[in-house]
């Protein structure tokens, strides 16, 4: 078993934008929310926030222009996220190579395949969902060589804390979810059934072999 994870250090923290999530507005603390995100992305030379939402992401960008309009702008912030063009995305991942952004924003959309240069820290905007999520996002951070992967998980909520605080320490001990595949979902199946059917004819033997192409449908 090789366990390359292992190779690599990690700095990851849960934060809160406030000592106390219950007696305090929830203006209070989105105020202090990117109050927390500025200073974080100021300390560091490039930072990638992710958001669980494509609306939170074009959200967080707009209200750091807003709140610090002297420090943030389209030279170097910028929103990612597959609603974007791919000239567009393509023009960001560029700028993010060539050292050009203090901060990008993104949901999911530059977490897997993309190379993008040198980050030195990610935040996380709420919980990831997952322990191997959670690694993946951080590890975007650090790829330089004994470089350290840096990430911290911002929470707004105590159901929040404490999930992150569990999902932590899971990543950090190496314990990744098991994977699930689910198999023979027909209630998938049918969506594209309907959608291969509208396009062309098609005579079910093909489209069986095709669907059992398919690990999930391979047993169908």
């Amino acid at each position: 078993i090789v366990d390359v994870q292992a190779l690599k250090k990690l700095d990851l923290k849960v934060v809160s934008p406030a000592p106390d999530l219950i007696h305090i507005t929830y203006e209070q603390l989105t105020s202090r929310m990117y109050t927390l995100i500025h200073e974080m992305v100021q300390q560091h030379r490039t930072t990638l926030i992710f958001t669980n939402t494509r609306s939170a992401t074009e959200r967080v960008v707009h209200h750091l222009k807003e709140r610090y309009p002297t420090v943030y702008g389209e030279h170097n912030i910028g929103a990612h996220h597959s609603s974007l063009s791919k000239g567009l995305r393509r023009s960001l991942e560029e700028r993010l190579r060539a050292g050009e952004l203090k901060c990008i924003v993104c949901s999911t959309s530059l977490e897997l395949g993309i190379d993008i240069g040198y980050i030195d820290l990610v935040l996380l905007l709420g919980s990831p969902k997952s322990v191997s999520r959670a690694l993946q996002r951080c590890g975007r951070s650090g790829h330089r060589l004994h470089d350290t992967t840096k990430g911290r998980i911002v929470v707004m909520s105590r159901d929040d804390l404490v999930e992150c605080a569990v999902l932590l320490k899971s990543a950090i001990e190496h314990r990744i979810d098991r994977i699930h595949i689910p198999q023979n979902c027909l209630d998938v199946l049918a969506q594209h059934i309907f959608g291969i059917a509208i396009s062309a004819k098609t005579h079910l033997d093909d489209l069986l072999a095709l669907v059992q192409q398919s690990y999930c449908y391979h047993t169908l």
